[in-house]
């Protein structure tokens, strides 16, 4: 194994590659529940445009558009 400084300061090791794995995978996991969550709020933001009617001018939804970046 060879032990490493990241550009913080930050040691780590190479050459386990099963723990480099792990992390990997678990990142990507992350990365997809917070895609899914992301999706499910664009839907939701866009089934309450929808109830709201095009002539709404709800504060809540005009939050939620920021928040989305819309």
């Amino acid at each position: 194994m060879l032990e490493q400084i990241d550009h913080r300061g930050k040691r780590f090791t190479i050459g386990d590659e099963d723990g480099v794995d792990d992390v990997a995978r678990d990142r990507c996991r992350r990365a997809e529940l917070l895609e899914r969550q992301a999706q499910r709020e664009i839907r939701e933001l866009e089934c309450a445009k929808a109830v709201a009617g095009p002539d709404s001018t709800d504060s809540d939804i005009e939050v939620l558009d920021q928040r989305h970046g819309t």
